[in-house]
């Protein structure tokens, strides 16, 4: 398989200048002064020479770095799908207005595409406290939520969008996701129904779709809706991971590898590509493929907690326990998907328990049960145990 090499886009700017004009004596001088730190100290040339109309055209060319200046920079970038270059500019809008809200919120939303979701929680949280009228601040503040697993808050705070500005189609669509994930199904199509009325052209609004008929495992469905995100924006590198995942779900392996190499390529700081493409090897059997995937994607997000459980997953099924057992603890400890956890303290439980350690499985299963008291492997655990 062909993987094609990433080319990253150097940033460009320039910086603020402006002219301070003096008169001094018979023979009036200019002084040139800085609007910025970053600017040369002031030159002294003589008023009228070359040299001044030379450096007059100079500053008069470059461009004032502005807060509008750069949250169109910003803009422009997130529609691009050039996360980082989109949050550097939204940063530093927000270091030339520290007060103004949408400069977080709009950071807040690259970190998000960036999969740095505890730094956009931050973000977007610091958004809503200075301007809790905001729409756009709760929406993406219930996005990252939802994104970090907690969809229960999510909830409330989309919600709180949505009232806060009913013609937000980021609201409407960051609701339905939440509802979806919280499996009210019926509110997510309701809430889906009117962010496709308000933005029927909106990427986000097709990827959600495509989540919703996931979760109902209409994976056909799933990779149209995403297919056609994907129309609107071939640019957005996790789209193609939303992708990925449905076609894995459909064993359409050489698709999903393509589909996640894609993502890797556009975001190379972005783990879940790497990561996407270990999940595929591991589901062929092909554990060495696998395994330097998933090390590939630790190595680029030590935070990572998918690649751990993943890795721990191949481990596992090897019984190679004294291996799996570090893994599953580092992915309980990163990981805040209740259900995740759930499955990987369950996984814990039977490896204590081949290890003739039954205070730890027992542990390790009630804790299971307590975040998911419908997992049978855990209630089999405890069985076993007290069998013995």
């Amino acid at each position: 398989m062909a993987y094609r090499p990433y080319r990253g886009r150097r940033r460009q700017g320039g910086q603020g200048w402006g002219l301070a004009i003096g008169a001094l004596g018979s023979g009036a001088l200019i002084v040139t002064a800085s609007w910025y730190l970053r600017v040369p100290s002031p030159i002294w040339i003589g008023y009228g020479s070359a040299e001044a109309v030379q450096q007059h055209e100079a500053v008069a060319s470059e461009p004032r770095v502005t807060l509008l200046s750069e949250m169109s920079r910003g803009d422009e970038a997130l529609a691009r799908g050039q996360w980082a270059e989109a949050a550097d500019a939204f940063r530093d809008a927000a270091a030339l207005e520290p007060g103004y809200a949408a400069a977080h919120a709009r950071r807040a939303r690259a970190l998000i595409y960036q999969s740095r979701v505890e730094s956009a929680l931050d973000e977007a949280r610091h958004a809503t406290l200075l301007d809790p009228t905001s729409g756009e601040a709760q929406a993406v503040l219930a996005l990252a939520l939802d994104w970090s697993g907690d969809s229960e808050q999510a909830v409330q705070v989309a919600e709180l969008a949505v009232a806060l500005d009913g013609s937000s189609v980021a609201a409407h669509t960051v609701l339905a996701e939440a509802y979806t994930d919280r499996y009210r199904l019926r509110e997510a199509d309701e809430a889906l129904a009117t962010a496709l009325v308000l933005g029927p052209n909106d990427p986000e609004v097709h990827r959600t779709l495509g989540n919703l008929r996931e979760t109902r495992s209409d994976y056909p469905g799933a990779v149209a809706a995403y297919h056609r995100a994907l129309e609107l924006a071939p640019s957005y590198s996790y789209l193609y991971l939303s992708l990925g995942h449905a076609l894995r779900a459909q064993k359409r392996h050489d698709e999903a590898l393509a589909a996640f190499s894609t993502a890797a390529d556009l975001a190379p700081y972005d783990a879940r590509g790497e990561g996407g493409q270990g999940m595929v090897f591991a589901a062929l059997d092909e554990n060495d493929q696998a395994r330097a995937h998933l090390t590939r994607a630790i190595e680029i997000d030590p935070r990572y907690p998918t690649a751990y459980a993943q890795l721990a997953w191949i481990h596992y099924g090897l019984r190679e326990y004294l291996r799996a057992e570090p893994l599953f603890l580092k992915a309980v400890e990163l990981d805040r998907d209740r259900a995740r956890i759930a499955q990987y303290r369950h996984a814990l439980g039977w490896i204590y328990l081949h290890g003739k350690r039954p205070a730890e499985a027992r542990e390790q299963f009630t804790l299971a049960l307590e975040l998911n008291p419908n997992l049978a492997g855990a209630r089999e655990g405890l069985a076993t145990l007290s069998a013995r």
